[in-house]
């Protein structure tokens, strides 16, 4: 049985696949008619659908977090809505709006007068020129020192990747100030310091996002509102976390300002406009530290070694099919790879929704889809031109058939 599991000729057919593979991620022509496609598939990811299609469409309130439209960054009305806010005693206030420069003297000192009130808030900051060989940030920016010196200060900044889809957050980076933590970190670290302490404790540098909710989730105040006082507040707010960004809570608006693409948008495919405003990915990834519902990846060895398997049986099986069904082998080995590459997308979607597991299989899909038609070529190359040389090679190289 081992003796027929184990053939050199399938692990060769297999060696040159994921050469192929390596040859292509390598080696990409500078075609623009294929820019669109190219980047097409570096933003897409099978677990898209998950998010997308296979979501509850129930919409589940999340009552730990509320969503305060600052509009358009005015300091003077932010620093009215924060005084409001304040007086509401919430657990934790984060704004999500940039101070990094004075400028009118009385709107500065009026906002500032918020920021020492508020003993919990956490202000936005970002984090800029890294160096890649002592693995750090040299500045944090984007919040004046007249402000940051009476508040604690988070870098909403998204890890940077080949994609425009933001899936990822860097709980923690290394500045030449020392260790820094993410905005979404830091207000959680006011809220759960436990939940906090269990995400330092998993010690990744970087954390799949887990999407569990839409603007829709959240309760949502705008400006007028804050600043209405016959509005009680408290009722909504104490105790709770307050997060103060940009999000214009009306149906059909996308304007661009701070808003992204994410996993949840609906059309994973060709998508055009972006989809979620950053004040609430930063609301999902507290959202996700606070339940520690954590997105668990499978080691990178072992999805190559799966990958690397499963081109190599499949190898097997072709060659089982041809000694089978010689004249029809070909239209069969077809229709095994089309149902291979549709149970697969089914086998890593259903792991995502059920276990939050994920598993990257690309190279796993790529070897399906190539190893048929590298077999072909190498079998009519090896006829064509190296017949002498590949019959005087030991059996065990060659493909056996049946006698």
């Amino acid at each position: 049985m081992w003796r027929k599991l184990i053939q050199p000729y399938a692990a060769i057919i297999t060696l040159y696949v994921f050469i192929l593979i390596w040859l292509l991620s390598t080696v990409r022509p500078n075609l623009h008619f294929l820019n669109p496609f190219s980047y097409g598939l570096k933003d897409y990811e099978i677990t898209d659908i998950v998010y997308s299609r296979m979501r509850d469409e129930q919409i589940k309130m999340e009552d730990r977090i509320v969503i305060v439209n600052t509009g358009r960054p005015d300091r003077t009305q932010i620093a009215q809505m924060l005084q409001r806010i304040n007086a509401a005693q919430p657990k934790a206030i984060g704004i999500d709006v940039l101070f990094s420069k004075r400028k009118e003297p009385a709107g500065d000192s009026f906002l500032l007068a918020g920021v020492i009130q508020s003993e919990n808030l956490v202000l936005a900051s970002e984090l800029e020129n890294y160096r890649e060989d002592i693995g750090q940030f040299q500045a944090i920016s984007g919040v004046d020192s007249f402000f940051n010196q009476h508040a604690r200060t988070g870098y909403i900044n998204f890890p940077s990747t080949e994609t425009r889809t933001i899936r990822y957050f860097s709980p923690t980076e290394e500045t030449a100030e020392g260790q820094a933590f993410s905005f979404a970190a830091e207000i959680a670290r006011l809220y759960d310091p436990a939940a906090f302490e269990k995400l330092l404790k998993r010690r990744k540098d970087l954390e799949t996002i887990h999407y569990s909710s839409n603007a829709s989730s959240y309760l949502h105040f705008e400006p007028e509102t804050i600043l209405d006082t016959t509005v009680d507040l408290a009722a909504q707010l104490s105790g709770k976390i307050v997060l103060m960004g940009y999000s214009i809570d009306e149906e059909g608006d996308c304007p661009l300002l701070d808003k992204f693409y994410t996993p949840l948008n609906p059309s994973y495919s060709g998508r055009s406009d972006p989809d979620m405003y950053g004040i609430i990915i930063h609301a999902n990834i507290i959202q996700m530290i606070l339940d520690g519902r954590y997105i668990r990846n499978v080691p990178g060895w072992l999805s190559f070694l799966l990958a690397v398997l499963c081109c190599y049986y499949n190898v097997l099986l072709v060659d089982w099919v041809e000694d089978k069904y010689p004249r029809i082998y070909h239209p069969i080995t077809r229709v095994i790879q089309v149902i291979e590459l549709v149970l697969l997308f089914f086998i890593i979607s259903v792991l995502f929704y059920a276990f939050r597991l994920k598993l990257d299989f690309t190279y796993g899909l790529l070897g399906l889809a190539l190893y048929f038609d590298v077999l072909l070529s190498y079998e009519g190359f090896s006829k064509r031109r190296h017949g002498r040389l590949i019959n005087k090679l030991p059996r065990i190289f060659k493909k056996e058939k049946n006698e």
